[in-house]
């Protein structure tokens, strides 16, 4: 099945670039993305559950790229472009693609400059019910048991 035609737009814009599979790293991905829901769920504390289920959602955008033989490219917003692409192929609602976009710039814009801000109990259960939800699309997405 082809791609869709908005991976070449974003190819085109310079967001994307064409990226063979590679041998493994698909199946590795979804691995990780189980393994990250899998601690998340069995943390006792909101910070490190957000930032597993964070993760595992990560590696499901990274699975649906390679699978469509494109990586982000390194220019500044690629990251959230490619999470918003994937956010709408995995038919994600728009208040759950505002709570995956807000994850990731909560992440990306605070850990690498000061502490990462309070994470409350209900926003780590949300994130982790995005990755429960997404998890299934994804693997059906990319034709993976």
């Amino acid at each position: 099945m082809p791609r869709p035609a908005e991976y070449d737009n974003l190819i085109r814009t310079g967001y994307f670039h064409e990226q063979p599979a590679t041998p493994g790293f698909l199946a590795q991905y979804l691995l990780v993305a189980d393994q990250c829901l899998d601690g998340a769920r069995k943390t006792e504390h909101s910070t490190p559950a957000y930032l597993l289920a964070y993760e595992g959602f990560y590696q499901l955008v990274q699975a649906v790229l390679e699978h469509h033989g494109v990586r982000a490219a390194d220019r500044p917003g690629h990251r959230v472009v490619a999470i918003q692409r994937v956010c709408a192929d995995l038919q994600l609602s728009p208040g759950q693609q505002k709570l995956v976009t807000d994850a990731h710039t909560r992440r990306n814009e605070t850990v690498y400059r000061a502490p990462l801000p309070p994470v409350s109990l209900a926003e780590s259960k949300a994130m982790i019910q995005i990755l429960e939800a997404a998890l299934p699309l994804a693997h059906k997405l990319v034709a993976m048991p």
